[in-house]
């Protein structure tokens, strides 16, 4: 089957168009990333006009895959798009499972519960657990036992506040906008660290 073709439009200064741009250069696809702030005057106006035909709105980051448009920092829909499927996709689906059983839900918002996925993996491979890749690891499996994911932070997290302390696993009550989303408070003692 041949990769349909993709383009990213892009802007230099944009934290989400630039990390589309890292995720497709990390999965080796043939791509095309038009960088519309640093074009010519001349080539801005057309590029516009262009990106205008497939999106009105003219926002950014705007992937077309195919004569697929997809307006947003969407990573996982554009991997759905290209039939890509990565160790944090199975992940996700082992942990979903196991998780919803007990009352536990990924965050709905997919793309950051996949990037902290992705941060789990990293310190899997860095330490040999998957530590929260929200608090800084010492190595130790014995000192960091208290923050391998889910940590035994969680539970009380998620019954006072609806979330844990990264955000990956929340409530349905959570996920679904009935209680109020407040920062949850490191409950690791700093001198754990």
């Amino acid at each position: 089957m041949n990769q349909p073709k993709i383009r990213l439009y892009a802007l230099t200064t944009c934290e989400y168009c630039q990390s589309l741009k890292r995720m497709l250069v990390q999965l080796a696809l043939e791509h095309e990333v038009i960088e519309v702030d640093i074009l010519s005057r001349d080539e801005r106006k057309i590029t516009i006009e262009e990106l205008k035909k497939v999106n009105p709105a003219c926002s950014f980051p705007t992937t077309v895959i195919g004569d697929q448009v997809i307006v947003g920092p969407k990573a996982q829909e554009i991997k759905k798009a290209l039939g890509i499927r990565t160790e944090i996709d199975d992940l996700y689906e082992k942990l979903k499972v196991i998780n919803e059983k007990k009352g536990y839900f990924f965050n709905r918002n997919e793309d950051k519960t996949f990037e902290l996925l992705r941060g789990l993996l990293v310190n899997k491979e860095r330490y040999g657990y998957m530590v929260c890749p929200c608090r800084l690891a010492s190595g130790s499996r014995d000192t960091d036992r208290d923050i391998i994911c889910p940590c035994q932070y969680r539970e009380l997290d998620v019954r006072e506040y609806g979330s844990c302390y990264c955000g990956l696993y929340v409530s349905d009550q959570w996920n679904k906008g009935i209680m109020d989303r407040v920062v949850v408070p490191e409950r690791r003692p700093a001198e754990l660290y």
